[in-house]
């Protein structure tokens, strides 16, 4: 019985030092890694932390931290806290189902504790809740491993156990307590008083299906790496990502959004990421498509040295031909650009349904002045709301002054006829400056995002809002009739160009730049144009001298041209 495991919990925990449990601060799961990490807490402090914060009596998403934890470093962990009955049951006193892919098997009681609802709809003695149990396994291995290519963590032959339990979370996932073992997971018995949820079919079953989604996810990240190097650390922003890859109707990951996450605090550092951080994820699923994290973490699995999931990213977006700095400051805009803040031209599918951010500055007035010196943690962002006056006129540029080389600054435009444009700063007069010749008079708002990419320090900075910072991209009023693409210039070039485009209507616009063979190398631009007359940036410092292709893609139109690297 689960409430047995508590009261056994709760007395192994009651025999420890009383230096190791005095504790009055109240701590996240995250915090508590973070702190681990420092090595300001002990694994016995962390383990007995985490316990603590699994027995506060609120339903928790996801336990298997404590399980990774305690698997991760049980060697450092004190025998006394690790001699805790296992969740293992003993099948021979409880009924079983296997699912109808033979893949898994279901271990359950219909009374007791840690029953499950009685209902059977179809009068074949399974409880109904049990059958959709293994209906949502089945789909989500059938999604996780046979469509999007995931590691497979069941052997040919076996079946993977899933069992239900009265427990203060969701589910959980553990090791199986033998080398190379493999895990099992446990899974709430009823969802009775769990948060709602959209699915369809009702919060019990959406909660049902998110959960084993998730955990299931955790069997996979178990099965490519048992959870070694960094990826443990960013364990739960993965498996709540699988609920809206394999479930997206379900959205119980709305309940977790706002708090501790980017759109609540985004000064507060996304590593590691919890469940709440999903939308950090969920950003590179959108944009690049279902095969990015696949690929990523295929990297992290091929490793010999435990590949860190930052890097293992930066790896993922060379490939792609993207620049880590700019997506990342992508991905911060797209969280300003949600909720309140909400375009339908740029950002996340479900934006409308999100928290609108909590930003850490609200400018009204542009006065053209540097701000005092802001603090900014290790990988986080700053993000300023800027709102302009009606009356406001001149042209819009924000600069950094930055101390450190792992700032960054960019500025999503939410203009008046609901175009949008985002911009990573160049460094110009010795500042980083967004200056495209934005007419303060045709902005909504921007988005300000400054972000420190150093995983271990701080940095600091000043930003200015400006009305007078003179253009260095010429701006031509004339409106355009036609779309083109035009020569680059200068051409040939080296490792910089420039790409003239003219548009003639409002439309969404992708600009890429190919090799001769066709492979693609680069996409410059890929978004919403309005009407008008624009010079495209593009830097190859990355590739060697030859001839590429640059394309131009619209709605009702594809154009190519040439251009000559040499170096």
């Amino acid at each position: 019985m689960k409430k047995d495991r508590l009261i056994i919990l709760i007395a192994l925990v009651a025999t420890i030092s009383n230096s190791l449990i005095a504790q009055t601060t109240t701590y996240s799961i995250s915090e508590i890694l973070i702190e681990h990490g420092k090595k300001t807490l002990t694994a016995d402090e962390a383990y007995l932390k985490m316990q603590s914060v699994y027995l506060d009596g609120t339903i928790h998403k996801c336990a298997t931290p404590l399980h990774i934890f305690e698997y991760k470093y049980r060697a450092e962990i004190s025998n006394s806290l690790l001699q805790r009955e296992r969740s293992n049951k003993n099948k021979s006193a409880l009924a079983t189902y296997t699912s109808a892919s033979g893949k898994f098997e279901l271990t359950y009681q219909t009374t007791g504790d840690d029953a499950v609802p009685a209902g059977d709809s179809n009068s074949n003695g399974v409880p109904d809740y049990v059958e959709w149990a293994a209906e949502a396994a089945d789909s989500s291995y059938n999604y996780l491993v046979n469509i999007l290519g995931y590691t497979d963590p069941i052997p040919d032959g076996a079946t993977y156990d899933i069992s239900f339990e009265d427990m203060g979370s969701y589910g959980y996932v553990e090791p199986n307590g033998v080398a190379e073992a493999g895990t099992v997971m446990g899974i709430e018995n009823d969802f009775v008083g769990f948060p709602a949820n959209d699915d369809p079919d009702g919060d019990q079953r959406g909660a049902l299906r998110a959960t084993i989604a998730h955990e299931f996810k955790h069997a996979i990240q178990f099965a490519q790496n048992n959870f070694n190097g960094d990826s443990h650390r960013w364990a739960e922003m993965d498996a709540t990502l699988a609920e809206e890859v394999v479930y997206d109707v379900v959205n119980d990951y709305y309940n977790y959004l706002g708090s501790g996450d980017i759109f609540g605090n985004p000064g507060v550092t996304v590593i590691p990421g919890s469940y709440e951080d999903v939308t950090w994820a969920l950003y590179f699923h959108e944009k690049y498509g279902a095969d990015f994290w696949p690929a990523t973490w295929q990297r992290i699995e091929n490793s010999f040295s435990d590949l860190a999931l930052l890097d293992a990213i930066d790896q993922e977006l060379n490939n792609r031909g993207d620049d880590y700095t700019e997506t990342l400051q992508e991905l911060y805009t797209w969280h300003f650009a949600s909720g309140a803040y909400r375009n339908v031209n740029f950002g996340f599918e479900e934006s409308l349904f999100y928290p609108t951010p909590n930003t850490q500055s609200n400018i009204t007035q542009v006065n053209d002045q540097f701000s005092s010196t802001i603090t900014l943690g290790r990988f986080a962002a700053y993000l300023a709301n800027v709102v302009p006056p009606e009356s406001q006129t001149g042209d819009a540029s924000v600069l950094l002054e930055a101390d450190s080389a792992g700032l960054s600054l960019a500025v999503v435009a939410l203009f008046d006829d609901g175009s949008v444009s985002f911009e990573l700063a160049d460094e110009e007069s010795g500042f980083l400056v967004v200056n495209e010749g934005w007419k303060w008079d045709e902005i909504e708002r921007l988005g300000v995002v400054v972000l420190n990419e150093r995983q271990n320090a701080s940095g600091q900075f000043r930003i200015r809002v400006s009305d007078t910072f003179p253009t260095t991209i010429p701006v031509d009023n004339t409106k355009p009739t036609t779309t083109e693409l035009k020569q680059n210039y200068p051409n040939p070039f080296n490792p910089s160009t420039t790409i003239p485009v003219t548009i003639a209507e409002f439309q969404r616009v992708k600009i890429d730049i190919y090799d001769i063979t066709g492979r693609l190398v680069q996409s410059v631009f890929d978004g919403n144009l309005a009407n008008g007359n624009y010079a495209i940036p593009v830097n190859l410092q990355r590739y060697a001298s030859g001839v590429y292709m640059y394309r131009l893609q619209t709605s009702d139109q594809v154009q190519i041209k040439r251009m000559t690297l040499v170096k």
